[in-house]
């Protein structure tokens, strides 16, 4: 297992906040658009940070749950677009 570095770490977590914050502005937006490309943003965001933290279990389990959560953020504006 290879320690992560601070870079590594900071886009992990980064990543997971970003997506946290998607998901929250998905629920609170009038524009159902917004929250579906916020949602996409934070998971282009995630996926790279998974890639940076890929030898790290730690880091990859930030990155996995900020993807999560922009994933949610996706299905929350796709749910208001379509209903």
């Amino acid at each position: 297992m290879q320690h992560s570095t601070t870079l590594t770490k900071t886009a992990c977590i980064a990543a997971l906040i970003i997506g946290v914050l998607s998901a929250a502005f998905a629920f609170t937006t009038k524009t159902p658009a917004y929250a579906v490309t916020s949602g996409a943003i934070a998971a282009v965001i995630g996926l790279v940070s998974l890639f940076i933290g890929r030898k790290n279990i730690d880091d990859m389990q930030l990155a996995a749950a900020g993807i999560f959560m922009a994933v949610v953020a996706c299905l929350v504006g796709l749910w208001q677009i379509y209903n």
